[in-house]
This record gives structure tokens, C-alpha cells and sequence, in this order.
């Protein structure tokens, strides 16, 4: 029962559009009807000017009326009910276009064809959306009524307009079995071939854009949140997203079926960030005005940002606009198209054509790696089929390409830096942490707090995991006051500490959710008071023991250079370089090729090549810790062959072997902060140094070979230690002593003319220095 009321509770809480509710009209089942039928003007054609690539089932014409004042209406018991008719001669379905749409608390609108054999409804004040339209799905029949009942007391609240229609040519919803001799060779997802992609399925919708069809996927976030994400193809934008109408599970429930339910959409969505075809991977993310029922099922995919080209590819999406299809290739991925922007393969089983555009497709690890762009239009000439014959290159756009021009914004507003995430169903699981930074060090004892939820199920438990120098140790979080909130303390904490640490949860499903994702590869790494500075520089005054170039550098151009750096943007006005340093109030970092022509993004970046730049020699011998720290700009993703160079940090600790801390090819064009244990990957010696390497990488015989615009930038690098000597309480100073030094430190500290040390200096540990540890110190000394 306490089941059943949270569902209901649940449901009723979620902001629908095009979701119907429950209800029946009036006058259904009345056939005697006095109705002004309103025929559309076919000759008022509206131009979306679709892509050739979007799959075109009907014309969209303007159609101006208002509901209240043109329908026939009848009042009975403080109700008035308005019926109206509308009539697009030839027409399988009509769609429609409220430019104006609001409804009071307890009025309700149905729409049904005249034959009544189909009907939409009830649409709510549930429907209303702040912006103040909505578009509907495909109504059967070419001739339709709309029923509406509103409560007298409440008509001056409710306004309906339409504005236009979509009058289906095509048959898309497969009403009257018009595809029923179609010959597809995609397989229906529901047919065997798809059981281990059921998720992935339940995450791709269709999208109609007036008349308009593409394929979209349900995309997943780094917050694990469920926000309603649409990612789709730039070329399928067309017209006011306000009015695109989202299907969802339009798929058959039989492998040989036509035909699938089409009561499962939602209207309305707003574009967050796109790019075309010509300067990018041809991407566009939506987000729905409305959030996904659980009852629709909805899984949001997850992805990878990986730049290598992935070993098959798994195809969902809606060809012609049909029930959903399943697509296999083993076929070789390369990277191809203008600027690398694009994966190109050739499927082995199914083909994508218009319809398909922005569907996804996944990598054997079940994430989408890419957006279907570029397709074979001309398929259909001599006989409808012929595609299937025929073998052609897919061009799908580049996931991780698109992540770097702006996405990740959206898709990691942790900025985790995750290079993959999973999808997750309505039984996912929510954590919501605000990670923690360095500070300053105030109390022996740390809380950590987060809001843990499940989308379904219970909270079955969420763990602390942290490490404090001795490795990982974990510790149960109590949930507070029966809320989400769940609490963990550490305790024995002290000044000049490094702190790793991540959150685990698991809910009665078996779910399993990390914080930040993909932990423990991926952790949270922070310093709690201060660590000794073993070398610390922002480049502002001396960088003289920094050496810039190595016997193997071959770049002709974008060489190392420490300078101010100069802004230059691409053609289409995209960052490239930066126009300043990461320091505060700072002037000077290293820089590749700093040009002097400002805003001319290919004048001296890295051309041909690799340029290197080498650090100092550090003593690190007798350290227990290194805590590397360093702030960087790296962008190669865009320009012919974007996305495939390279960026390179490595460590050595003996001037000759060099171990890998960043090896990618994923652009951030933006200062990033970047931190390494060095111990994690080798023995700390007398002679350990850095190198820095951006690469341009040159494809012999490609069209711009090595044509990928490449800047980097060096900045606040820094070494941090722990030793033994910062470790003993009472040797203040770290000489490995315990002597008058320490004692003349400590009278300093309380005098406020040296910074605090609580670990060495707070000897009676009662998180105070005051004389009490004077006293105590000098005992330790007398022994």
C-alpha cells in the first residue's frame, strides 16, 4: 500500500506535455453532431526547408483559429463544452500546433477522428507549458474533432490557438497498413537479435519536427540526475523545437510486425547547444520541457568519449520514419570526413536513410559513440527497396568531438572529466556530493555529506571511501532524519594531509552508483591544511631551468614558448588559444607558438609535428610523497583531421625511462586542473623530471593533412611532499630534530608570525597552540 501511494505520489509530481490522463469526451459516442468543420487551405504551405537527410511524411500548413471563438459550444450543469471540426482533404493523420495553449485546473480537451476510432486525451492544465504552445502526435483520419469542457467559472483562464498543421502524406503511424508490403532489411528490435541491447533500445525515440522525422537518442549526464537529454542531428533542426513532438517504444511487439503503440510522446524541448554539418559532427542537444513518465520506461544511454575508433557498431533508429529497426556491422571504424569530425563504417545488417538521422550508435561496451549524420539519400530509384542491395559508407558524428565543442557542459556538469558513462533506467541511483577542495586545516575531524536517492527500489547502502596515506579504507554513511542525506565522519585528521577519497552506493535492485562515476579509477583528491612546497612555479618571474625542445621535436611551427599568451579563434570564431594565464592577477605560462596575429587561429599553432618542454631536475629521494599539481589548456578538435592529435605528460626518475601521467586526444579549451601522487607511479628518486608534449600529427596523403588547429598552454605547476620529518610531532621546523627550533616555531605560530601546524606543533593535541604545547615540547626535550 505505502508502495502504491509513493507511486502515485511520484507520478503526479512529474510536468507532462503531451501525456494524456484519464477522462472520457462527452460527446464520443454522439453521432448527430452539428459541427463546423474547418478545411484546411492547401495552397498556405508552410517551408521548414528540411534536409534531404530528414525523412519528409507530411506538409505543414498555416491554420489560424481560435478554438473558443470558431467552435459550436453547448453549457450544461455550469459546464460549457466546445466541439470543432477539422478537415485536411487525403490526409492519413493530422497533427496540430497550438501557438496558444492553456488550460484551467478542471477543464479537458480530447481529440478523435470522426469515425471514432481513435482518440487522444484527456490534455490538462498538466499540458500547460511555460512557454505557452504545444504540438500534438499524429491524430488518425483526415478529418478530426476536438472536444473541449471547461467549467463556466473557469473559462476566462483557458485559451487555445492553432496556429498550423501537419497533414501526414505518408501513412507514419501505419493507421491503414500501407507499409504492410514495405521490405525492410533492418531487423525489429523486438526480434532476437536485439536482447542484449533492451536498455539501449528503450533509449531511442523518434522526433517529429513538423512533418518532419528523425531518429534521437535519451541521453544520460555525469549527475546520474535523469534530466531529459535529446541528442540528435544538427541537419534535423528545423523550425521552433518548442514543437517537436518525442515518441517513444514505437517499435512492434513481434519480430514480423508493422505496426507499434503511438500513446507514448511528449511535446515540446528547447535547443541547448549545436553543430553543423560543415564545421562540426553535426550534433544538437535538446532538452524536453517535460520530464519522461517511468511508465514510458525511458533508459538514458550512456557514452564514451574515447578518440579511438571502436571495433563494431551497433545501430539503433527509425528508417523512414518506421517502427524501430537494430542495424550490426563488424566492419572496420575509421575516422573520417571534413576535420575528422565523423566515424565511417558500412553496416552488414540494415541500412540507416532518412528517418535515421541523429539515431546512435554504440561501441561493443553498449555506449554511444556517435550521431547519424551523412546517409545514402537516393535509395529509392528504380524500386523502393534498393538500398537494401546496395553496400555505402555511414557517416556518424563524433561523440567525443562533440563533447569537446561545447557538450560536455551539459552531459558532465560535474566536470568529472569521466571519458565513459553508463546509462541507467528508472532504476538508477542519484548522488549529489559537493566535492571537496583543498583548505585550510581547522578541526581533527572531516564530515562528509551527500544526497543519495533511487529512481526505484530502496537505498540498500552508500559507503565512504577514503585514504588517508595508507591506503583505501571505507566507512558506512548514516542516513539522517529518514531523508537522502547520508553522513560519514573521519576523524584523526591533521595539518598537511592528502585526502582521496570516492562514495559508493547500492540500492535494493542491485544497482551500483559511484560518486564521481566511474570510481575508483576516477577519485576525489584534496589537501586538508598545508603541504611543503618542494618547487612551486607560475612562470611570472623565472623560468630559466625550463628547457623547451628535445632532439625528436620535428613541429614546424607552435614551438614552446614562455609568454602572454594572444586569444586566436578559428573561421567560425571557436577558441583555439587562450587570452590569458590560469595565475590570479597573473601575466606569463608556457605557451605553443604564441602568435602576434591576434584571432588567426592557424597562424603558429603546433604544425607537423611534436613540440616538448622539459622541467627541471627534482631531488625527491627521501619523500614519502610527491603531489604533482598543474593547470593546462589542450585543444586539437578542430580543422581537418580534429580530434586524432595528441597531449602528453610524462614522469621519469631517471632522465631516460618515461612513464605515461596524461596520454589523449580529448580537447578542453579551458584552463583544467590536473593532479597526480607521484608514488603511484614511480620510486621517488634524486632525479626525477617532467616533459610536456603537444603533437600534431601528419596523415600522409589525406585532404589537410595535419590540418587540425593544436594549442597548449603550461601553467601553476607545482610539487607538494610528505616526509617523515613533516610527520613527527613536535619537529616544527622538519629537520628530523626535536630541539629549541621547534620551540622558538611554536612562539611564532602563537605570536601570529608563522602559519599554524596543528599535526607538529599542536603537542597536547586539543586542536589549540598555546604555551600548554610550549611546555609540553620542552618536557620532550628534557625528556
Amino acid at each position: 500500500m505505502i508502495k502504491s501511494i509513493l507511486s502515485i505520489i511520484c507520478f503526479l509530481g512529474i510536468s507532462f506535455t503531451q501525456i494524456q490522463f484519464e477522462g472520457n469526451p462527452k460527446f464520443y459516442d454522439t453521432r448527430e453532431l452539428d459541427l463546423n468543420f474547418f478545411s484546411v487551405d492547401q495552397s498556405q504551405l508552410e517551408n521548414r526547408s528540411y534536409h534531404p537527410m530528414v525523412f519528409q511524411f507530411g506538409n505543414e500548413y498555416e491554420f489560424s483559429v481560435d478554438v473558443l471563438e470558431s467552435a459550436v459550444s453547448m453549457s450544461s450543469n455550469n459546464e460549457i463544452s466546445f466541439l470543432l471540426g477539422i478537415e485536411s482533404s487525403g490526409a492519413f493523420g493530422i497533427g496540430l500546433y497550438f501557438d496558444q495553449f492553456n488550460l484551467s485546473q478542471n477543464s479537458k480537451l480530447f481529440i478523435y477522428d470522426s469515425n471514432r476510432t481513435y482518440i487522444l486525451g484527456a490534455l490538462t492544465s498538466k499540458n500547460n507549458k511555460p512557454t505557452g504552445d504545444l504540438a500534438t502526435s499524429i491524430i488518425k483520419s483526415d478529418k478530426i474533432i476536438l472536444e473541449l469542457s471547461v467549467p463556466l467559472n473557469e473559462l476566462d483562464q483557458v485559451s487555445l490557438h492553432l496556429s498550423s498543421i501537419v497533414h501526414d502524406y505518408t501513412d507514419i503511424n501505419n493507421y491503414y497498413n500501407t507499409s504492410q508490403s514495405r521490405e525492410d532489411c533492418n531487423t525489429n528490435v523486438v526480434c532476437d537479435d536485439g536482447d542484449d541491447w533492451r536498455d539501449q533500445i528503450n533509449g531511442v525515440i523518434r522526433v517529429q519536427m513538423g512533418g518532419g522525422l528523425c531518429s534521437a537518442s535519451l541521453i544520460n549526464n555525469t549527475a546520474n540526475d535523469r534530466t531529459p537529454y535529446v541528442l540528435f542531428a544538427d541537419h534535423c533542426v528545423s523550425g521552433n523545437a518548442s514543437s517537436y513532438v518525442f515518441d517513444f517504444n514505437y517499435q512492434s511487439s513481434s519480430c514480423n510486425g508493422t505496426t507499434g503503440p503511438t500513446n507514448q510522446s511528449i511535446s515540446g524541448s528547447s535547443i541547448l547547444i549545436q553543430e553543423d554539418i560543415n564545421s562540426g559532427p553535426d550534433f544538437a542537444l535538446l532538452q524536453m520541457n517535460s520530464d519522461v513518465p517511468d511508465s514510458y520506461n525511458p533508459f538514458y544511454v550512456g557514452w564514451s568519449r574515447s578518440s579511438s575508433a571502436p571495433q563494431e557498431a551497433i545501430g539503433i533508429h527509425h528508417p523512414g520514419g518506421d517502427i524501430k529497426k537494430i542495424s550490426f556491422t563488424n566492419d572496420n571504424v575509421s575516422a573520417g570526413g571534413t576535420g575528422g569530425y565523423y566515424w565511417e563504417f558500412q553496416y552488414d545488417n540494415g541500412r540507416v536513410i532518412p528517418g535515421s538521422s541523429g539515431s546512435p550508435f554504440f561501441d561493443g561496451n553498449k555506449r554511444q559513440v556517435g550521431i547519424a549524420s551523412y546517409i545514402y539519400t537516393n535509395y529509392c530509384d528504380p524500386s523502393p527497396d534498393c538500398y537494401c542491395s546496395q553496400q555505402y559508407d555511414h557517416g556518424y558524428g563524433r561523440f567525443d568531438v562533440a563533447m569537446d565543442m561545447g557538450m560536455s557542459q551539459y552531459l558532465d556538469p560535474l566536470n568529472t572529466g569521466s571519458q565513459t558513462l553508463d546509462g541507467i533506467s528508472i532504476s538508477g541511483i542519484s548522488i549529489d556530493h559537493d566535492s571537496f577542495n583543498d583548505m585550510p586545516f581547522e578541526s581533527s575531524e572531516l564530515t562528509f555529506s551527500a544526497n543519495v536517492s533511487a529512481f526505484t527500489g530502496n537505498i540498500d547502502a552508500v559507503e565512504l571511501f577514503y585514504d588517508l596515506g595508507d591506503g583505501m579504507v571505507s566507512e558506512e554513511m548514516v542516513r539522517q532524519n529518514f531523508g537522502n542525506n547520508y553522513q560519514a565522519s573521519v576523524r584523526g585528521l591533521f595539518n598537511g594531509m592528502i585526502i582521496e577519497y570516492y562514495i559508493l552506493a547500492v540500492n535494493s535492485e542491485g544497482i551500483v552508483e559511484t560518486y564521481p562515476a566511474n570510481a575508483p579509477t576516477n577519485s576525489i583528491l584534496f589537501i586538508l591544511g598545508d603541504l611543503p612546497d618542494l618547487y612551486s612555479n607560475n612562470f611570472e618571474e623565472d623560468a630559466n631551468e625550463w628547457i623547451v625542445g628535445d632532439n625528436s621535436d620535428n613541429a614546424t611551427a607552435g614551438i614552446w614558448e614562455l609568454a602572454e599568451p594572444v586569444a586566436t579563434y578559428n573561421d567560425d570564431n571557436i577558441l583555439i588559444q587562450p587570452g590569458e594565464d590560469n595565475t590570479s592577477n597573473g601575466t606569463f605560462c608556457f605557451i605553443t607558438g604564441n602568435g602576434f596575429e591576434s584571432g588567426n587561429g592557424g597562424f603558429d599553432d603546433v604544425d607537423a609535428g611534436k613540440t616538448t618542454l622539459y622541467s627541471p631536475i627534482f631531488d625527491c629521494s627521501g619523500l614519502d610523497e610527491v603531489l604533482l599539481t598543474y593547470w593546462r589548456w589542450y585543444t586539437n578538435n578542430i580543422g581537418d583531421n580534429g580530434g586524432t592529435d595528441k597531449w602528453m605528460v610524462s614522469v621519469s626518475n631517471n632522465n631516460s625511462t618515461w612513464i605515461d601521467l596524461e596520454n589523449t586526444s580529448v580537447s578542453n579549451t579551458d584552463w583544467t586542473k590536473k593532479r597526480f601522487l607521484l608514488s603511484n607511479y614511480i620510486d621517488l628518486t634524486s632525479t626525477v623530471s617532467f616533459r610536456f608534449i603537444a603533437e600534431d600529427i601528419l596523415y600522409d596523403g589525406d585532404n589537410g593533412s595535419g590540418g587540425s588547429l593544436v594549442e597548449a598552454g603550461l601553467d601553476d605547476f607545482s610539487l607538494e611532499f610528505l616526509s617523515d620529518g613533516s610527520g613527527i610531532i613536535g619537529d616544527v621546523n622538519s629537520d628530523e630534530s626535536i630541539d629549541v627550533l621547534d620551540v622558538v616555531l611554536i612562539v611564532n605560530m602563537i605570536l601570529g608570525t608563522e602559519d599554524f601546524n596543528y599535526f607538529t606543533a599542536d603537542i597536547n593535541s586539543d586542536n589549540s597552540i598555546n604555551v600548554q604545547d610550549i611546555i609540553a615540547l620542552i618536557n620532550i626535550i628534557l625528556n
